[in-house]
């Protein structure tokens, strides 16, 4: 019986059926392996084939309808093994969903400014975020530039995939050379560094050593390069050194000019010394008989340009402060059977910078009450003048008329370096006694004398820096900073 029944039943088949009750006690599977590891569902064992999981595109696995916590592919897409974690499809590499991947290629790795045609560079960075859910990239310049060279980006951060797009600038005073520059992009834990190469050409150095008067940057450029051609547009580097005093020493001179440069030229002022105006005189008085004003005279400008300039201040530019008014005049004034004539008030301080004070000039004649105008001292710590003061009263007799003039007038200060002078002040009483024997004094007046016209001006102060229509990398406005002091504008 038996044997009928084995011959009816294979041995085969037996095995397999043996097996198939024994896994669910066993709870493993081996393949080329009699013994599976104990911590194993499934061991495989090969030296000449490897495990192939399912092989689908993206597309194919985000069809995959409630993938299982653990359930694995291979993307065709990307190469990368992949499993899903409950919420979203990883890549082996990654620790969690947000977790970002990118690539980064650039329109550019190399460049040249020569800060004549052009002082800036651009260019674009491609960025692909292929891995995690969409973010920002930001990015950054990992080393320290070179003096004055700016980088930025557009747009920063740049969300997710995009093109950003990147420009350098370099002011005329940037040292020359070529610098590796590392722009690095981060995006959660990942980071792209990119090296770019960036060279900066060499400009014509021009420095200043001594102390001089009335500067003018083009003159001694072309000295300094007699081959120089005249009608090429230049980069120049003009460096003032440590101590170096640059002033006016004209009136209505800049104490520095850039001067007759060629069109196109552009220039950087590297100032470690002092570029100082002259400042203007204190006004002397008012007389259109004796050509006199009595108006303060402006401070000159410290510099004065002709050409694009980048100004690197470490030190001081100073405007010329202005003079002060004059508050003297020619008056007369009928005092019974006599008529005074005077010039009488105070002249105007000088501006900081030189100014000289208003003093009563040889050419006035006749009877005079006056008060000088103080000087202005110059340099680093120069001081404005004060106007002169006339407060006492004064007396002189003509014949049997007796005059009695209380003043009190004053000049106007001159103006601190980059301000204007000011505004004197003038007040005078004249009053007389007629004595005629035998009969008793007649007094007369006083009679406050009105100022014969409008008072004149004081001195406008000199410019720190006058543009003239060119550009420059420091705002137009009116300082009063340790450093600069005085109009920056046209």
């Amino acid at each position: 019986m038996f044997d009928s029944f084995s011959r009816s039943f294979p041995l085969k088949t037996f095995a397999y059926l043996l097996l198939f009750f024994t896994l669910p006690a066993q709870a493993q599977v081996g393949i080329n392996i009699l013994i599976p590891d104990t911590s194993a569902v499934l061991h495989l064992e090969s030296t000449e084939k490897g495990f192939l999981p399912p092989r689908m595109t993206e597309t194919e696995r985000d069809n995959i309808y409630q993938p299982a916590n653990g359930l694995t592919i291979f993307s065709v897409t990307d190469s990368t093994l992949q499993y899903y974690n409950g919420e979203c499809w990883l890549r082996t590499f990654q620790q969690n969903c947000d977790d970002c991947f990118f690539t980064m290629n650039s329109s550019s790795v190399a460049d040249t400014i020569d800060r004549v045609l052009s002082d800036s560079v651009s260019f674009q960075l491609d960025i692909v975020q292929n891995v995690g859910s969409p973010q920002n990239i930001a990015f950054t310049i990992v080393n320290t530039l070179p003096l004055g060279m700016t980088a930025t980006f557009v747009d920063n951060p740049q969300f997710s995939t995009g093109v950003v797009d990147v420009t350098f600038h370099v002011p005329t005073f940037t040292p020359a050379g070529t610098y590796p520059i590392i722009i690095q992009a981060l995006c959660g834990n990942t980071t792209v560094n990119f090296i770019y190469s960036l060279t900066v050409t060499p400009c014509y150095e021009v420095p200043i050593v001594n102390s001089v008067t009335d500067y003018d940057l083009a003159v001694d450029l072309y000295n300094t390069y007699p081959n120089l051609p005249t009608n090429q547009a230049v980069c120049v580097i003009s460096t003032i050194a440590s101590g170096v005093l640059v002033a006016s020493n004209s009136t209505g001179f800049p104490a520095y000019t850039t001067g007759n440069l060629p069109s196109g030229s552009v220039v950087a002022i590297v100032n470690d010394g002092n570029i100082i105006g002259l400042g203007g005189d204190g006004g002397v008085g008012w007389d259109p008989a004796l050509g006199l004003t009595g108006a303060g005279e402006n401070g000159s400008d410290a510099i004065n340009l002709t050409a694009n300039t980048s100004i690197l201040n470490n030190f001081n530019i100073y405007g010329g402060g202005g003079g002060g008014n004059s508050m003297a005049f020619s008056v007369s004034q009928a005092l019974g059977p006599v008529t005074l004539g005077i010039f009488i008030g105070s002249g105007g301080g000088g501006g900081a910078g030189g100014g000289i004070g208003g003093t009563l000039p040889p050419i006035v004649l006749g009877l005079t009450l006056y008060a000088d105008g103080q000087n202005a001292t110059s340099g680093q710590f120069g001081v404005h003048g004060e106007g002169g003061v006339l407060n006492f009263p004064f007396s002189i007799s003509l014949g049997p008329v007796d005059i009695d003039l209380n003043p009190n007038t004053r000049g106007g200060d001159g103006g601190p370096y980059g301000f204007p002078g000011t505004q004197g002040v003038f007040n005078l009483d004249i009053g007389a006694t007629i004595n005629i024997p035998p009969f008793p004094s007649i007094p007369i007046g006083p009679f406050p004398i009105p100022i014969p016209v409008t008072p004149p001006p004081a001195g406008e102060a000199g410019y720190a820096i006058k543009r003239n229509g060119n550009t420059i990398n420091i705002p137009d406005n009116n300082y009063n900073t340790s450093f600069l002091k005085g109009r920056v504008g046209n």
